[in-house]
């Protein structure tokens, strides 16, 4: 097997890797701790577009890790980052929590509130992982979406895993939307679309992808991901993913371990 120390770049997911709902998983930054030493370049990714970059980093860097904000790429920026070099967008509705309409302000986009959007039609609707969304918040991102505004999704993450059980994920709320209009979003930000490893390749300038390992706990995110850009994968068996889904699924991760530990 090889090393974690094999690679120049690591893509690490937070949750179900470093972090479950905020309790730290302490083998696997132990891991990771030990590669930054050695110089090992690390990005984390997280398809959770509720987190602040800034505070997500403070987080990260209060269990030991050596984290700046620009070394974290979140759905949200991902999301932000493609609207801002791909789409014409000035004006957006977010369905989402802290850390989506932080991104979404920091790239420059008006963001409206329910009252504006009954009288101004969005450019866009940017909806992530929304804790405290409503039943009238979906219904309304569906009517802008329904009348021309663009429908962006974080990701479609059908679950989150929390400290007392999955819940929810953002795909969950998105799922709703798609099958109410019977339309796809007009693009998905998030893992397994490989646009973040393309923003993370750029942020730490490596090029080769034979270079980078993608971990992460979810096979149809994190490890799928991986896979479609041609990128070595690690399914860390701390999250949501286990063994038995492995075999189920037609997507193999190169390396299957109990911790990241197993890698070093």
């Amino acid at each position: 097997m090889a090393s974690l120390n094999d690679y120049q770049l690591v893509i690490s997911d937070v949750d179900g890797v470093i972090v479950r709902e905020g309790e730290p998983i302490w083998e696997n930054i132990q891991a990771l701790r030990k590669i930054q030493d050695k110089g090992t370049k690390i990005i984390f990714v997280t398809n959770n577009s509720g987190f602040s970059r800034i505070l997500l980093s403070r987080q990260l860097s209060y269990l030991g890790l050596k984290v700046t904000p620009e070394m974290i790429i979140t759905s949200g920026l991902a999301a932000a980052i493609y609207m801002k070099e791909k789409l014409n967008v000035k004006s957006v509705f977010a369905v989402g929590e802290e850390g989506l309409i932080e991104e979404l302000k920091n790239h420059g986009f008006s963001v409206l509130s329910s009252v504006e959007v009954e009288k101004i039609l969005p450019d866009a609707v940017v909806l992530g992982l929304d804790r405290l969304s409503t039943y009238d918040k979906l219904s309304l991102a569906m009517r802008c979406i329904s009348k021309g505004s663009k429908f962006v999704v974080t990701n479609m993450d059908r679950l989150w895993p929390a400290k007392d059980g999955l819940k929810l994920g953002a795909g969950a709320l998105a799922s709703s939307i798609i099958y109410a209009l019977k339309r796809d979003p007009d693009f998905i930000a998030g893992k397994p679309n490989p646009w973040i490893i393309q923003i993370a390749m750029k942020i730490s300038d490596v090029e080769k992808l034979d270079k980078i390992l993608v971990i992460g706990d979810q096979i149809e995110t994190d490890i799928q991901m991986g896979y479609n850009i041609g990128a070595d994968t690690a399914l860390v068996l701390t999250g949501i993913s286990s063994s038995e889904d492995v075999e189920k699924s037609n997507i193999k991760p190169k390396y299957i371990v109990n911790t990241l530990l197993d890698l070093l």
